[in-house]
């Protein structure tokens, strides 16, 4: 197993066993065009034989090879017979909880987060919006350093949640000692107040639970109609996406009749309908069906520890801590009851419905699936339900960033930041080929993925990755 030396990990990295913290990212290189590769833009275009000239962290011009050229002082990289293809977007995962080893409130500290901003960049997700579960004096100050090129990593969109008193997450973080809560609303007039109050901070995106999951903790109602709607007629004025945590097929229909276009999961339990498609069409809506989520235990699912593609970016011990897990709690084999049969049925005709309004979120952090690594699976999940490879991308970059206003996010076009992965085989034909990963780079810099490879291999747990400069 590789150890990175203290030179080479003070390139990317800020705290270590190396000693002082290090100052800034590495720095910007000049322009430079990228030529002969496969280039997949992320709308369902493909160009053969493309080139595209990246200057500081913006691509400026896309075209074929014959159609860009480069000055004499242009870098040039010959990516012939690969494939490049847009950064992920992922709209739904909890960051600064997972330590590897541990989970739980008590890791979240602002080394940890941006360790789970190189996590997702390592595995090529370029935007990350992390929803309803980060303290938000620690999640603004890295977003805020992120912006002054202090931190780099997966691009960061803190999203802060609202729900019933007593109500929001899952059990699972409410019951953790360190469980800080979410915004409560308990009428109208409270919620506009909280929305305004998050947009003076500069939020943009915000969550809302409808669910009454906790009854331990008194939710046992849920949000209701006229304060959901309230959030959401305050957020639009203050140009803010809201997306909603929602499960049933009513809980749906009467949030799309007030206004809500983004949805965290999808009707699991019972088949959409037509007023159901029709109220989604006429809203634009977008769907997270975290399908990694609500597929786990399926047979096809082995465990992560046994794939290499996740044991590149933990170590042996975290390896060793989650065979030992699962072998602790064993899943008796058994027939699969017809009401798991009738669920799964549901589920695929209800994402064959909804495909066209499909984006990516994975719920990572949150339920046990892994940061960067749970992308690709969805991303699988999305092909194994009906999805072509071409679809499944476009629902991962493009329309994910559409989704959310990110204008400048999801395909390799003129004025969109630099974010895109080289791969080593074409993933149009086979999803999985997403995972052939020959280099991630991010605002026009390659992530120095052999160095954080290195480093988490050689911890027991997440570690610190952290680029403020010293005071």
């Amino acid at each position: 197993m590789r150890h990175l030396t203290c030179a080479a990990a003070v390139v990317v990295l800020a705290v270590s066993s190396c000693g002082d913290r290090v100052a800034v990212p590495s720095p910007q290189p000049p322009e430079e065009l990228f030529t002969g590769a496969r280039v997949i833009v992320g709308d369902g275009q493909v160009i053969e034989a493309g080139a595209f000239l990246v200057r500081a962290n913006q691509i400026v011009e896309v075209g074929t090879v014959d159609e860009i050229t480069a000055s004499p002082d242009t870098r040039v990289t010959d990516l012939t017979g690969q494939t490049v293809m847009p950064a992920l977007v992922n709209t739904h995962a909890h960051l600064g909880w997972e330590a590897y080893t541990g989970w739980g409130s008590e890791q979240f500290t602002r080394q940890n987060l941006i360790d789970h901003l190189y996590r997702h960049a390592y595995y090529g997700v370029g935007t990350i919006i992390s929803t309803g579960s980060d303290i938000e004096e620690i999640a603004l100050d890295v977003q805020q350093a992120q912006r002054l090129s202090q931190v780099d990593g997966a691009h960061y969109l803190v999203s802060p949640g609202l729900g019933t008193p007593g109500g929001g997450p899952n059990p699972r973080f409410t019951d953790d000692a360190g469980w800080w809560g979410v915004h409560e609303a308990t009428g109208p007039d409270e919620a506009r107040a909280i929305v305004r109050a998050e947009a003076d901070r500069g939020i943009q995106i915000l969550k809302i639970w409808v669910d009454a999951r906790d009854e331990r903790r008194g939710a046992q109602v849920k949000l209701r109609p006229d304060i959901y709607a309230a959030i959401l007629d305050e957020a639009q004025v203050r140009d803010i996406r809201v997306i909603a945590h929602a499960t049933t097929l009513e809980d749906h229909k009467r949030l799309l009749e007030v206004g809500a276009r983004r949805f965290i999961h999808m009707p699991y339990d019972v088949d959409v309908d037509e007023e159901y498609l029709a109220l989604v069409e006429a809203r634009n809506a977008y769907i997270v069906p975290t399908l990694g989520m609500v597929t786990r235990g399926e047979p096809f699912r082995r465990p992560v520890f046994e794939d290499a593609f996740f044991q590149e970016q933990v170590s042996d011990e975290v390896i060793t801590a989650l065979r030992d897990a699962a072998a602790g709690n064993p899943v008796p084999a058994q027939p699969v009851s017809a009401a798991a049969e009738a669920r799964a049925r549901v589920i695929r005709d209800n994402f064959a419905r909804l495909q066209d309004r499909i984006i990516l979120g994975t719920d990572a952090g949150a339920v046990g699936d892994f940061f960067g690594y749970a992308d690709h699976l969805e991303l699988e999940l999305f092909v194994r339900l009906g999805m072509t490879p071409s679809q499944a991308i476009v629902a991962a970059t493009t329309r994910a960033a559409r989704a959310f206003g990110l204008t400048d996010a999801g395909s390799i076009e003129a004025g969109k930041r630099a974010d895109f992965l080289v791969l080593d085989a074409n993933p149009l034909d086979d999803i999985m080929h997403t995972r052939e990963i020959a280099a991630v780079y991010l605002r026009g810099k390659k992530v120095d993925r052999e160095a954080l490879r290195a480093r988490w291999q050689s911890q027991p747990g997440s570690g610190p990755v952290d680029q403020r400069p010293a005071p």
